[in-house]
């Protein structure tokens, strides 16, 4: 005598992890483009506004999962879009994508600096020290300017100032931030 078994189908619970990635993706990706977009001194213009974008898309699937998932309500992961936007914000404003940018491209920087040409008062490079993209080089003084690529806002220009004799307030720029050592963050003002 056989038996028949009866077989059962489960419905698999597609909710409990596509909410997940539809949170998560949009919500990282906007974290990630925010730091890398803070790591030149001053951000990235662009690539700022293009997280900014994607913020307003993972807020968007955020509210839309909030308001159509019961079970999405009933999680605790309804606060990760939040949470993440909160500590990305923090990081950049404490400045810690740049500081932690220059911490690992300062040998690289002084190194760069030190080997220049001293009769020259300004030379165009376009190319990376370290991790930053250095567009051109100034000397004022004993003290030498570089210009970082994209950086600051469309009237803005800023890069790093390294200053071993020189007074700071002298430079010609607008604002002046000590990272370490010789070492500031400068920004020009066009406007």
């Amino acid at each position: 005598m056989a038996i028949a078994e009866r077989s059962e189908i489960r419905a698999v619970p597609v909710l409990k992890w596509w909410w997940w990635l539809w949170l998560a993706g949009p919500t990282g990706i906007a974290s990630a483009m925010t730091l890398l977009a803070a790591v030149p001194p001053g951000g990235h213009f662009f690539g700022i506004m293009a997280a900014v974008a994607i913020w307003l898309f993972a807020g968007v699937v955020w509210f839309i999962l909030l308001v159509v998932s019961r079970d999405f309500r009933r999680r605790n992961w309804i606060t990760l879009t939040p949470v993440v936007a909160a500590v990305t914000v923090t990081l950049v404003i404490v400045g810690v994508p740049m500081r932690t940018a220059f911490l690992i491209s300062e040998p690289a920087l002084t190194a760069y600096v030190e080997s220049l040409p001293k009769d020259h008062d300004s030379v165009w490079t376009d190319r990376f020290v370290g991790l930053f993209p250095i567009r051109s080089v100034y000397r004022t003084g004993n003290a030498v300017l570089l210009d970082v690529d994209g950086s600051g806002g469309l009237l803005e220009q800023c890069g790093f100032a390294y200053s071993p004799h020189s007074q700071v307030k002298d430079l010609p720029v607008s604002t002046e931030d000590h990272l370490t050592g010789n070492w500031y963050v400068t920004c020009t003002d066009f406007d």
